[in-house]
């Protein structure tokens, strides 16, 4: 993986991720005045390789190799730690079955959990298969759960709702004991554009968890889907007036559903030999929380550099009392979209071309320090 500046070693001072496949695509959400988007590192793009068996250093520090406590699954499914892998730039859930009924697959749980207000999105290709290829959040305690991705790619299936032309796109709460299960109902939740049959390609799923109260569903960018206030919400009161207010553990498997199986919608040993059908792929998963405009940014303004003015509309002026070798301007996804060799101690840059919003400057030294600044550009 190519090393990038931005993200969290920019806006909080801690941590570098890297350069992502995701980098050219805008994020769908308008943050808002005084808010951007902060890329968190548990966001992953797969550029690495991790065997099925022994999984690597990139995969360990992202991911736990199974579900987010001991259960195995749903029956017949058993999740097992060698159908789970990274190859080709992508996470791969794979599915078989050794004997009898059961149905091995693969699960994988984030070491991080999320938090609202965040936006969580994932380009992913829908398995060929009757299993389900799922992208979820779910609170530690199972009592609260956001469905990004869950859909059913086979063209094998009892029930219109449940067609390789549909995403579910849902949320639950629970009761545990005695057990009780609220999710939407509505024509929505199994969303369609009537055309689109999305086990053939990769496609961008994203749900902006608001808060405990509202949530918007995006598909290939566009929002499709709004759930908000307790009557959309949590109508049966599960969480005690709070709605979805846990954090959550952010979970990749694929499942050969309970509900499913025992209408016979399970593989049969046939279609499991066809083993890309029955791959779940994930190019990448990203995760950005809300946060100030002036959250993490270092200031400069006793390090003898001056950008002015800020924010501006089509130059910037730079003075410092060192010599500064380069000037780099980055997106807030991440991409550089400006570099300019200054080898010296003044400069004015022309920052018209750029669209209006807010950017990152890294400034650096021919010391070899660095230094970071917001920029506004009008």
């Amino acid at each position: 993986m190519i090393k990038s500046y931005v993200a969290l070693a920019l806006f909080c001072g801690s941590s570098i991720i890297y350069g992502q496949d995701w980098k050219d695509i805008s994020i769908p959400v308008t943050a808002g005045a005084g808010k951007v988007w902060q890329l968190q590192s548990q966001s992953d793009d797969f550029n690495y390789t991790s065997d099925a068996t022994t999984k690597s250093a990139d995969f360990n520090a992202k991911w736990t190799d199974f579900y987010h406590n001991a259960w195995t699954g749903p029956s017949p499914t058993i999740w097992r730690r060698d159908h789970s892998y990274v190859a080709d730039g992508q996470l791969k859930i794979k599915a078989s079955r050794t004997s009898g009924v059961n149905t091995n697959t693969g699960c994988i749980t984030s070491k991080q959990r999320v938090i609202y207000p965040v936006y969580v999105e994932t380009s992913v290709k829908i398995m060929n298969s009757v299993l389900a290829s799922d992208v979820w959040m779910l609170s530690p305690d199972d009592t609260q759960e956001i469905d990004i991705c869950e859909a059913y790619g086979a063209d094998r299936w009892n029930n219109e709702w449940f067609s390789p032309k549909r995403l579910h796109l849902s949320h639950h709460v629970f009761i545990r004991t005695p057990f009780q299960d609220w999710q939407p109902n509505d024509a929505g939740s199994f969303y369609t554009n009537n055309v689109t049959v999305w086990r053939n390609d990769f496609h961008r799923i994203g749900v902006y968890w608001k808060d405990p109260w509202n949530l918007e569903y995006y598909v290939d960018g566009v929002k499709v889907r709004t759930r908000s206030g307790v009557s959309q919400i949590d109508p049966n009161n599960y969480t005690n007036g709070t709605g979805l207010s846990k954090e959550m553990d952010v979970i990749i498997n694929t499942e050969d559903q309970t509900w499913r199986a025992s209408q016979g919608l399970t593989p049969t040993t046939a279609e499991l030999a066809n083993e890309d059908n029955h791959t779940f792929k994930v190019d990448w998963i990203r995760i950005y929380k809300l946060v100030d405009s002036d959250a993490g940014f270092e200031n400069i303004k006793n390090s003898g550099v001056q950008i002015f003015p800020n924010p501006s509309s089509s130059v910037i002026n730079i003075k410092s009392d060192k010599s500064i070798k380069q000037l780099s301007v980055f997106a807030l996804n991440g991409s550089v979209v400006k570099t300019v060799n200054l080898n010296g101690e003044s400069k004015t840059i022309d920052v018209s071309t750029l669209h209006s919003g807010i950017y990152i400057l890294k400034i650096q030294m021919a010391d070899g320090s660095d230094f970071i600044q917001k920029l506004v550009k009008v």
